[in-house]
């Protein structure tokens, strides 16, 4: 698969501005963080007659996941988050239940590409990013962002993000393009400052 065989539509949720994503391959969609974005996300999918197969939640905070019940309710796609993470779907309505905790290194399936799955923990200890190797595509919520990375919550929240971005930097290929939850996109080789890292304990 090429980056040409997917099909990606981007949407930016007021009033966080948080950056949903919709991907599309073989008629089978995921979504990236549903945030408040249950409507464009409803008519992306009737508009290109594709099926929704999962609800990929890259950390639990309330900006990232405030439709996810909404949307779980009216289609069938499978939520699918870090067991650390669980905890925030109490807090929205309807207390949606996961239909699947991912893990570390684990790979999904969707249509004839493969998501891997590399929890990143730092800016939530469930944080994950899911990496499109054949379509040279990273989503990586908060963790990566343009120029920058996520908050961080103390000492211990930032040696787990330090860790998370080094291991991106030396696994995630440098023509990757980079979909983050906040702002616009990047490529891997244009975030340079990230090699600056190894330097660090």
């Amino acid at each position: 698969m090429t980056e040409r065989d997917l099909i990606i539509k981007r949407f930016v949720s007021s009033p966080n501005d948080t950056t949903v994503y919709v991907f599309i391959n073989d008629n089978e969609a995921a979504v990236v963080d549903v945030a408040d974005a249950y409507g464009d996300i409803k008519n992306t999918l009737n508009e290109l007659g594709a099926t929704l197969k999962y609800i990929l939640v890259t950390h639990g905070h309330r900006s990232h996941i405030n439709s996810l019940s909404m949307l779980r309710e009216r289609e069938e796609g499978m939520i699918c988050l870090h067991e650390q993470d669980s905890h925030f779907l109490k807090e929205i309505g309807d207390n949606p239940e996961p239909d699947m905790f991912v893990k570390d290194n684990q790979s999904l399936k969707l249509g004839s590409t493969v998501i891997k799955v590399l929890h990143t923990p730092g800016h939530t200890m469930g944080s994950l990013c899911f990496h499109l190797r054949d379509a040279n595509s990273l989503f990586t919520g908060d963790t990566l962002l343009k120029r920058e990375f996520g908050k961080i919550w103390g000492p211990h929240s930032m040696g787990l993000m330090l860790r998370s971005l080094k291991r991106l930097n030396s696994v995630i290929p440098p023509k990757t393009t980079v979909y983050p939850g906040h702002g616009p996109s990047t490529t891997m080789s244009a975030e340079a400052w990230l090699d600056a890292l190894d330097n660090l304990s």
